[in-house]
């Protein structure tokens, strides 16, 4: 029998050696690119361990072929036997051109089962419940059974355009979205979110019908009129039960009283449900700037994100724009932090398109997310409770798997908006990559009760097939 000494010299000559620690090296990068990549297609995380078995599983095979076969000039062909004296040869040799390459199969190894085992922790299932005693009261109300909610509940459809100028339609849809976002910091209240509301945009359609699909008990709609710096508008809160008008009232102000009415809504429409504002002043409920050029900037730019793709950029430099004028604005941003990190996820519209090297790819994704993590980091420094920027904020520590970092963001977002569709479903996804599904698709489920839009039932179905209840996931689809 050959002793250890001739054997590692065997492995030497047929390259068993260089396959390994080339191997090991290559599988690292796949792993690892596969690990931060596939989640973010959407795919269930079984997709990453199916690869990690993959990798594993061929790696002794790749050895076995590289023993047995050797690749020449004419092609793959067994591995002759050694040469008389080749042997000794290799055992021979000086340390120096004897040890590297097995120093390389060593890295190889390494790097392979450094890359498996993170990917395995990472993904291993929950072994006990989460520890809910430190959240927030309010985030709890959030994370209860939907079913269970017994406050009111209500949509903002979305507000005519009454103007003369149908190029103002991107300041009735915001006046739509900033009066929902007013009423969803009413605790007592909770509000559908604005993608489901916006659906129903230009249809004729039976409010009972619409209030029956979004579940709520009560829809607003109205209208926006804006001539010059004129502002009309009318809003009326129905009861979807009977179809029944609550309230209603007409607003005809100065385009400076346009916050001032955001919150005399607000005020009208929680005394009218006999609810509560849970504030000192309804004043609190929106964050007003001095300058209402910034404002229309910052409308504009909102509408732009609805939109995505090429929408992210022009809502980049609408929210630029609003900064520009007021800098001091916290939510103008938060709208650059939201977006900015958005565009990072559409990259056929990034400037100058997608670019074909990979390592220039994740060069523009990198900046684009230090981008968000500024303008986060900046709304929050000039207003703390601002959850767009939290989320947003959020959003940059999960894709960088900062975890912690991540979870502490949504959690503060739900704590200050305890009904933001966005944040619980950015905050689902994070649960996924961490292995915590069922948490998972608690928080899924949620975002899906608070606003039923395509995505959200995707990220839904998602979270259900990583918990493999495949049947209720494909339902969803």
């Amino acid at each position: 029998m050959k002793s250890y000494q001739e054997f590692f010299a065997e492995l030497k000559r047929r390259r068993v050696f260089r396959v390994a620690g080339i191997y090991g090296i290559v599988a690292f990068g796949v792993l690892q690119a596969a690990d931060l990549m596939l989640p973010r297609l959407g795919l269930p995380d079984w997709t990453v361990t199916f690869m990690v078995a993959l990798v594993v599983l061929a790696f002794p095979v790749v050895l076995i072929m590289a023993w047995a076969f050797e690749v020449t000039p004419e092609g793959v062909k067994r591995t002759d036997a050694a040469e008389p004296g080749e042997i000794e040869g290799i055992m021979s040799a000086p340390a120096l051109q004897r040890w590297p390459v097995g120093l390389l199969a060593l890295v190889g190894v390494l790097a392979l089962v450094a890359s498996t085992w993170w990917i395995a922790r990472r993904t291993a299932p929950e072994t006990g419940p989460a520890d809910t005693t430190s959240t927030p009261a309010d985030v709890r109300l959030a994370l209860a059974d939907p079913a269970d909610d017994a406050r009111p509940s209500l949509a903002v459809l979305p507000f005519v355009n009454m103007s003369a100028d149908e190029e103002q339609e991107y300041f009735s849809d915001g006046m739509t979205e900033e009066i929902l976002n007013t009423l969803a910091k009413i605790r007592e209240l909770r509000v559908a979110g604005r993608t489901s509301a916006f659906a129903y945009k230009g249809e004729n359609k039976d409010l009972r019908e619409i209030g029956s699909e979004l579940g709520v008990g009560y829809l607003i709609e109205g209208s926006v009129r804006k001539a010059g710096d004129r502002l009309r508008i009318t809003a009326q809160l129905i009861d979807v039960s009977d179809g029944s008008h609550l309230w209603s009232d007409q607003y005809d102000r100065a385009m400076d009283d346009v916050f001032a009415i955001q919150s005399e809504i607000a005020e009208a429409i929680a005394d009218a449900l006999k609810v509560p504002l849970g504030l000192n002043d309804a004043s609190e409920l929106v964050r007003p700037t001095a300058d209402l050029e910034a404002y229309d900037l910052y409308l504009a730019g909102r509408g732009h994100i609805r939109s995505r793709g090429q929408g992210l950029n022009e809502a980049i430099k609408l929210f630029e724009a609003a900064i520009a004028r007021d800098s001091t604005w916290a939510p103008a941003w938060a709208g650059l932090a939201e977006a900015t990190e958005l565009l990072t996820w559409y990259a056929d519209s990034w400037e100058g398109g997608r670019p074909e090297e990979f390592t220039d790819q994740i060069a523009i994704s990198t900046e684009l997310q230090q981008a968000a993590e500024v303008a986060a980091r900046r709304a929050l420094a000039l207003d703390p409770a601002v959850a767009a920027a939290l989320v947003a904020l959020g959003s940059v520590h999960r894709n960088r798997s900062e975890w912690d970092e991540s979870e502490s963001a949504y959690l503060r977002a739900l704590e200050i908006d305890p009904d933001n569709p966005e944040a619980f479903q950015q905050y689902s996804e994070m649960l996924g990559f961490v292995g915590r599904v069922a948490e998972s698709v608690r928080t899924a489920e949620r975002a899906l009760a608070l606003d039923r839009s395509p995505i959200k039932i995707l990220i839904y179905a998602n979270a259900l097939a990583s918990d493999g209840r495949a049947d209720e996931a494909i339902e969803q689809l």
